[in-house]
């Protein structure tokens, strides 16, 4: 999981993507699992001490919990305040440290991403997207390369779909995670550099930190 936040923090220009990072990457190390309670209490502690580039959608699902709302209640009102406009790239920049944690299971992996993504962004885009970017990082670890890795996702029924709107999504600075996704697998597949992402990315810091988090998986 180091090596992966390594890559985050390298490739996150402000540092929200890689805090949210670091504490899914201590819940797991401290419940030896991955504990939907416990990363949900986490997040919302951050929201209330020091919470910064978080994004809209989390910014406003913790808003409404910090205020009384049920969990699920949050996330759905956030959903339909937003016009069904969850599908952002934040549960994919801070969940790709579950690729590196052994405990789970590769074929486990594809549920605890979705199940990680639905704490904050209702749209299945969102989970899916997350999923990707959690899988393609865990079939780096375990020695595939770039291609074979890509290969797998296309294959996996689950992802399938989602795969077929990465690749007609868009090279764009945006925050939808399939045009996210889509771009950094451009920088990747092109032997870009991680400051040739950080400068496309822009303010918005988005495309960036899925590069640095893909590269560190690649390197032995």
């Amino acid at each position: 999981m180091n090596k992966i936040l390594i890559g985050i923090k390298n490739g996150d220009v402000i540092g929200g993507p890689y805090h949210l990072a670091s504490l899914l990457s201590n819940s797991l190390s401290q419940n030896n699992n991955f504990s939907i309670l416990d990363i949900k209490n986490k997040y919302l502690n951050w929201w209330k001490n020091e919470a910064f580039d978080t994004g809209p959608t989390f910014a406003s699902v913790f808003s409404k919990i910090e205020n009384g709302m049920v969990h699920e209640e949050a996330v759905l009102k956030t959903h339909k305040e937003f016009d069904g406009n969850t599908a952002g790239c934040g549960p994919a920049h801070r969940a790709s440290p579950l690729a590196g944690f052994d405990n789970i299971k590769t074929e486990k992996l594809i549920e605890v991403a979705r199940d990680e993504a639905k704490i904050t962004h209702y749209h299945e885009d969102a989970g899916n997207g997350s999923a990707i970017v959690v899988m393609l990082c865990r079939y780096l670890l375990e020695g595939k390369n770039f291609h074979e890795a890509q290969e797998l996702i296309f294959n996996n029924n689950e992802l399938k779909n989602s795969w077929e709107k990465v690749q007609n999504a868009q090279l764009k600075p945006d925050g939808y995670i399939f045009n996210v996704i889509h771009s950094a697998l451009y920088f990747v597949r092109e032997n870009k550099s991680l400051n040739d992402a950080i400068k496309f990315s822009g303010k918005a810091n988005y495309c960036s930190v899925l590069v640095g988090a893909i590269m560190a998986c690649l390197k032995k």
